[in-house]
């Protein structure tokens, strides 16, 4: 069985997919038939009942649905995925960031976010080539950068400070 689990507005749906014809939605069986009408639409039939699905990729697991004339925005995890997810929720409200040092010397290649700009964990905040490997680095906590000490193109030495949290 595939299980997923779907957030929407803070609430959490989880989803099994049992077979090609029958689903489980917080516990509950369904009949579903899913069909592909092109590259991002689709005809859900859910008891017979039939809903017409158009989605655009917003983010890595964040999505938009537009099913009938109503627009929904979710996010979209395997339920491995989403227990990571609170794994670090948790890890970053008990461990305080207002820093992030380079893990390793190496070469600025990318800046991906800028001072002012929010973060949410795991966004990429910027590429640091290393040994020529690029690595992309993420940000630990959720909130906004306060300073950027680096430019792209710049060197920087194992725990030098990149950025600092407000």
């Amino acid at each position: 069985m595939n299980e997923f689990v779907i957030t929407y507005n803070g609430k959490k749906i989880s989803v099994g997919i049992l077979n090609d014809k029958r689903v489980k939605i917080n516990g509950a069986e369904y009949n579903a038939v899913l069909s592909r009408v092109d590259n991002k639409s689709y005809l859900l039939i859910v008891d017979n009942k039939v809903f017409e699905i158009t989605y655009n990729r917003i983010e890595k697991d964040k999505f938009g649905l537009l099913i009938g004339s109503s627009y929904y925005e979710l996010y979209v995890r395997t339920k491995l995925e989403e227990a990571a997810s609170e794994i670090l929720k948790k890890k970053s409200s008990t461990h305080k960031h207002d820093v992030v040092k380079a893990p390793m010397p190496g070469l600025i290649l990318k800046i991906n976010k800028q001072k002012g700009d929010s973060v949410k964990i795991g966004d990429p905040l910027f590429l640091l080539e290393a040994m020529k490997m690029e690595n992309e680095i993420r940000s630990p906590i959720t909130g906004t950068i306060k300073e950027l000490m680096i430019k792209e193109g710049t060197s920087v030495e194992k725990n030098e400070i990149i950025l600092t949290f407000e």
